[in-house]
């Protein structure tokens, strides 16, 4: 018998197993699951999972949930009002609005931060992968976006493998909440590949059904992390005009440095006016990584006219390269290193009070300014 979330808050219980199902065309269930703790606030259960994957459903949305408890099976209707990321990922369940009453909530403003760099070869995907992992542990939930046309290679260093990526969004053959996948700690990933460069091809009502599922995926995250290509090319130029925030990696090696210079040139030229943000990676000593930044910042400014802030440096660890020898993360493989200390320092400036001002818009904004940014876009039907 289906009763009220009312009736059945009391015969709930932390360890009782429950099962989902929604009105959703994406995720319908069941899914199983168990409840964590019971409060009055609601019920906070497990985040389910299907076939090994995270189930990605909205908050809002309303379930059907039945739940074994000592008087039997019973079954009520509730509503997602919350979730937490990270290792302990739940959601909270409560009591369903009344019909009429829900608010409309204004689109989240989630900065897109894209990483880039003048070569490849500097260690800019392993850097995005192990700051999403850092910013997860500070209480982010974050996604990352695998913009690489070249080398798409995250789900290679997370040694998780995924059978669609954004492309298939694109072609309307699945939904972006299809194509997700997690990673460690709670990060999310969605494959790329050439979708990005795709999206910003699409005439007007392909792309704003497009953009409507990115505003569902922005519900998943604090912060959007853009691993872009290397080198000087408009789909790595473009990402990083566009984005909220840009950051790119060097090495202390001379053409990693002026290929780096050279990118940020490039940017200048574009008409680039926000500040960027430095990595310098794999340093033998601190003395050598402010060497680098003073004479890049000073470049910067005196021949570019441009701002370029100092996020941090990383030193050349071993640790590293063992890491991804094995797949694993650094930042889990060997967190207690030198290496995995300034990547959790760097995220924490990114989220703490030395955040730079940034372009706001969210997902929406990010791909407007990416289609303003290439030549002759207006004129298409």
């Amino acid at each position: 018998m289906e009763r009220t979330f009312e009736d059945v808050l009391s015969m709930l219980g932390p360890g009782q197993r429950v099962r989902l199902e929604t009105g959703s065309t994406i995720y319908r269930g069941p899914y199983e699951s168990h409840i964590l703790e019971v409060d009055s606030g609601g019920v906070r259960i497990a985040a389910p999972m299907d076939n090994g994957k995270l189930v990605l459903i909205p908050v809002g949305t309303t379930v059907t949930v039945t739940a074994d408890t000592p008087v039997g099976s019973v079954t009520f209707e509730t509503a997602i009002v919350d979730r937490t990321a990270g290792r302990n990922r739940s959601l909270l369940l409560a009591s369903p609005p009344a019909p009429g009453a829900e608010e409309v909530a204004p689109p989240r403003d989630v900065p897109i931060i894209a990483v880039g760099s003048g070569k490849g070869g500097v260690g800019k995907t392993t850097l995005v992968v192990n700051l999403g992992i850092a910013l997860c542990r500070l209480g982010k939930r974050v996604c990352v976006i695998d913009g690489d046309l070249g080398t798409a290679n995250v789900d290679v260093i997370i040694n998780v493998g995924s059978r669609y990526n954004l492309s298939h969004v694109v072609s309307g053959e699945r939904h972006m909440l299809e194509v997700v996948v997690e990673g460690p700690e709670g990060l999310i990933v969605l494959p790329g590949g050439s979708g990005l460069q795709e999206l910003t091809m699409l005439d007007e009502r392909k792309f704003s059904m497009i953009l409507s599922q990115f505003r569902e995926l922005e519900e998943y995250a604090d912060i959007i992390l853009v691993d872009t290509g290397s080198g000087l090319s408009p789909s790595v130029t473009n990402f990083l005009m566009a984005a909220s925030q840009s950051i790119l990696i060097t090495t202390p090696e001379p053409h990693a440095i002026t290929d780096c210079y050279a990118l940020i040139k490039v940017l200048a030229t574009k008409g680039y006016t926000e500040p960027l943000r430095l990595v310098v990676n794999r340093v033998e000593s601190d003395v050598e990584a402010a060497d680098i930044s003073r004479k890049m910042t000073f470049a910067s400014r005196r021949f570019l006219n441009t701002q370029l802030d100092v996020l941090g440096s990383i030193a050349e660890d071993p640790a590293v390269a063992r890491s991804i020898r094995r797949q694993e993360p650094l930042m889990l493989s060997e967190p207690r290193s030198r290496a995995a200390a300034q990547v959790q320092t760097i995220a924490q400036r990114l989220v703490g009070g030395e955040e730079a001002p940034h372009k706001a818009g969210g997902t929406l904004g990010f791909f407007q300014r990416v289609r303003r940014l290439i030549p002759g876009w207006e004129g298409r039907a």
